[in-house]
């Protein structure tokens, strides 16, 4: 993933937070602010992580992700 622009320190990370029991929703999405999507979450009071990728980054991943 680190060739997607995602780190292992933030894989790592999300490891860490994304325990038994406890649920993540990852998305990918352009030209949000992040402010805006924690709002519209709000009433789940989620804790927000969030990474910006390069659009070079973002293809790649979109691409893994599209792949049969």
């Amino acid at each position: 993933m680190i060739d997607m622009g995602i780190s292992d320190q933030f894989i790592d990370d999300v490891k860490k937070k994304v325990t038994p029991g406890t649920s993540a929703l990852f998305l990918l999405v352009d030209d949000v602010v992040v402010g805006e999507v924690e709002s519209a979450l709000s009433d789940m009071k989620p804790e927000l992580i969030a990474s910006n990728l390069s659009a070079e980054q973002e293809a790649k991943l979109r691409e893994a992700f599209t792949e049969e």
